[in-house]
């Protein structure tokens, strides 16, 4: 009984690393004993196995935690022998050590899955050798060779130094106050930054970075930052806190180039408060990568050498510099920094019982005026409640729909009630969705031949134009897999035959279908949604099929176009191509769960039709009178046409066009005859010859020239001056970017731009878009 009671499921779980004490035993950890039916599936399973190399050990551990097995099938001895370096283990260090089981077989999940060329597996491989060694040794987790926080002792950390910098700035307190939101905003994105590939990050750098510098920093990151929100056993960091000074100018020379991109995506703040924010981040960086670059940090300078760190002698009087912190998903501890005193960061109340902070904060204070003063976040979210009362009700008020939305709906709810359908037979266990496969094996499971074999019947009978023998090679090829329905007392009632590229990140769907007996129930649909759940299961986004006329309006409902979202090199020689086929692409999204997608998609269009009759309710069943006397002129204002008094908007929502222009065909004119007549001028008077500069168009990917300009002037194009404005711009562009700097072309190009940019400035003196000049090239 006591050794029952010591060898619990956490304990059997822990003997598989823990090497043997049976006197000399070389054996290193436990491994069960396997019934005939587990050596049975472990031949089956080497296919599999070779492509996971650590299956095994996740089967081991699994067959460890269900039931006791006392003798090792290595070694032979028993399993209290295995144990006895953990009797002596307490409850809080056997939770623990459970904790780097489950962390490893998750680091062990994300190698087998890893492209070799990321980043991130010499980290994986850090993490596994690290746990593997504290499982082993019954130790703490080691330091690794990349060192431990604070990586730059002798600086200052990037808070802090943010902090310096908006401190020393000779401003009043407003403008000290709006320095410390972009500060904000600014040490939130350091804090999510994630390093890009080297390459990448190195054309978006200013200053040349050294490869070692960059695998070490991304190492760090990686291994402090990132990876701990996944793990349960690492400690999280915060960037801002453990890195220093030469991590601060890096990522300010990075966050500056790459906003002056314009195709800059943030890391931890939202997609509006860097497009409200984007000038002032800029300006932040810069001013800031200055200000360190100019700072001489003497020994002298700093409080002392064990304050460096978290030095909280630079007073900002009443300022609140925040930065929204990296958090476990399951993280409600005390914050993992090592200045907590010094910062109030942004969503974090010191992470202890914040639910309970909350509340008592409210019911200690006193309610005010202010506290039950509607906001108009509060107002927007009533109207959105009461359009999605409006939706539920839908179902019962379709009289109230227009026609075409009520068919529509109609429609939909037809489709949708189909797929439901299809959920709850298989829900009840009157069907159920396998993949299966011939992987050559002469051990597999004869049930499994049986259905490819009714599998192959059925593709035979619903597509007699394939030939029997094509059918039956695809669906027995160990390189093919195929999705099957099966249904109670029938069997194999439709599937799909298939062939992952996963390497290339796409799946071609080669027979589809369902049997005569079962089709117009919703199977068709429901088949094809676990097909695709299964695809972003093996990190598989794309699938494309050769569709024949009959089945283009199956693989459309599914969401297949002949717009295809993948580039033609991943698949062109890969698949087979048929005639009379048409090629049909699906982009399939991650977040997307495609079984429940069409309820879900019924909610969001009844949401969309009662929003709609709540917020259109004053102008429903009017009619109003024709346009066409309206559109004698170019351009219409918003409130000309009828109706559009009743519409609800605001000066952000509602675009104010300019007034008609009667002189801007004359300006153009006037401008274009006086370009063309140039000296400088003759390369863009016509197209570039694509047999003189064979490369041109490969580079160029919107070319343009002064006949071109022309055509688009007689059919009307310009009818503003930044339409007219952009195409001379791009036309220099084009020019600079092709040529060097040093070439006959550029230095035209930009004597022709000086003319240009004084007759448009001539011309149009109120607008805000001029073809700028580049740098000056040598005479």
């Amino acid at each position: 009984m006591k050794q029952r009671e010591i060898l619990d499921e956490r304990r059997r779980q822990l003997t598989y690393f823990t090497s043997c004490n049976a006197g000399t035993c070389q054996c290193r950890g436990f491994r069960p004993v396997l019934s005939n039916e587990e050596e049975t599936v472990e031949r089956r399973n080497t296919r599999a196995e070779r492509e996971n190399d650590y299956a095994p050990m996740t089967r081991d551990l699994e067959s460890l935690a269900s039931e006791e097995i006392i003798e090792c099938r290595t070694c032979g001895h028993s399993i209290s022998f295995h144990a006895e370096p953990i009797k002596t283990l307490s409850e809080e260090e056997i939770d623990t050590y459970t904790d780097r089981i489950a962390d490893l077989q998750t680091c062990c999940s994300e190698l087998s899955e890893i492209d070799p060329t990321n980043e991130s597996l010499q980290t994986l491989y850090i993490t596994m050798q690290m746990l593997l060694k504290s499982l082993r040794t019954l130790t703490p987790i080691e330091v690794p060779f990349i060192g431990k926080p604070n990586f730059e002792p002798d600086s200052f950390s990037p808070f802090i130094l943010v902090k310096k910098f908006i401190a020393s700035r000779p401003v009043d307190n407003a403008e000290k106050h709006r320095l410390a939101e972009i500060g904000t905003l600014f040490l939130t994105e350091m804090n999510h930054w994630r390093l890009e590939s080297f390459e990448n990050l190195a054309n978006n750098l200013s200053e040349q970075l050294e490869q070692g510098r960059y695998r070490m920093m991304f190492t760090r990151l990686d291994y402090y930052v990132n990876m701990p929100s996944k793990y349960l056993t690492f400690k999280q960091y915060q960037t801002v806190d453990i890195f220093g000074e030469k991590f601060a100018l890096t990522f300010c020379d990075y966050l500056i180039n790459a906003l002056n991109s314009e195709e800059y995506s943030p890391f931890g703040i939202s997609e509006s408060d860097l497009e409200e924010s984007s000038e002032d981040l800029t300006t932040f960086a810069t001013e800031l990568k200055s200000w360190i670059e100019m700072q001489n940090f003497t020994d002298d300078s700093y409080p002392s050498s064990s304050q460096r760190r978290k030095d909280s002698s630079v007073s900002m009087e009443d300022l609140q510099l925040t930065y929204v912190k990296r958090k476990k998903p399951t993280d409600h501890s005390a914050s993992a920094s090592s200045r907590e005193s010094t910062e109030s960061p942004v969503n974090d109340e010191s992470e202890e019982e914040p639910r309970k902070k909350k509340k008592d904060r409210s019911s200690s204070q006193p309610s005010t005026s202010n506290s039950t003063k509607k906001s108009p976040e509060t107002d927007e979210s009533m109207a959105v409640v009461r359009s999605l009362i409006r939706a539920i009700k839908l179902e019962s008020d379709m009289d109230a729909m227009e026609p075409k939305t009520k068919a529509d709906f109609e429609e939909l709810n037809k489709e949708v009630s189909r797929g439901l359908g299809a959920l709850r037979d298989e829900e009840s266990g009157l069907i159920e969705f396998r993949v299966i496969g011939n992987d050559l094996d002469p051990f597999q499971d004869h049930e499994q031949l049986a259905q490819l074999v009714e599998l192959q019947n059925l593709f035979g009978a619903q597509l007699p134009k394939m030939p029997k023998d094509y059918v039956t090679r695809l669906i027995f090829d160990s390189r093919h897999l195929n999705m099957v329905i099966l249904k109670r007392d029938v069997g194999v009632i439709g599937g799909i035959c298939f062939r992952p590229f996963t390497n290339r990140g796409f799946v071609e769907i080669v027979f589809c279908a369902i049997t005569a007996q079962e089709q117009v129930k919703g199977y068709g649909t429901h088949l094809m949604n676990h097909c695709k759940d299964y695809m972003i299961k093996n990190k598989i986004y794309h699938m494309l099929t050769f569709a024949d006329e009959f089945a283009i309006g199956y693989f459309t409902k599914q969401g297949f176009s002949d717009k295809l979202e993948i580039k033609p090199t991943v698949y062109h020689g890969w698949i087979k191509e048929y005639e009379g086929a048409t090629l049909m692409g699906c982009h399939l999204h991650p977040q997307i769960s495609y079984i429940k997608f069409p309820d879900f998609s019924k909610g969001i269009q009844a949401l969309h039709i009662g929003y709609k009759m709540e917020n259109g309710a004053e102008c429903r069943g009017r009619v109003f009178g024709g346009l066409e006397h309206i559109f004698r002129e170019s351009f219409i204002e918003l409130r000309k046409i009828p109706g559009t008094d009743a519409l609800k908007m605001n000066k952000k929502t509602c675009y104010q066009l300019d007034e008609l222009d009667d002189t801007l065909d004359t300006r153009i004119t006037s401008i274009l005859k006086k370009l063309t007549a140039d000296k400088n001028a003759w390369p863009f008077l016509k197209p570039v010859d694509k047999h003189e500069v064979p490369d041109y168009y490969a580079y160029i990917k919107h070319p343009i020239d002064f006949k071109t300009i022309q055509e688009k002037f007689r059919r009307k194009y310009y009818v503003h001056q930044h339409l007219f404005i952009a195409d001379l711009t791009r036309m220099f562009q084009n020019c600079y970017s092709f040529n060097g700097i040093d070439t006959i072309y550029y230095k035209l190009a930009y004597k022709l731009n000086e003319v240009a940019l004084k007759l448009l400035k001539s011309a149009f003196p109120e607008s805000s878009l001029y073809p700028e000049l580049p740098e000056r090239p040598s005479t």
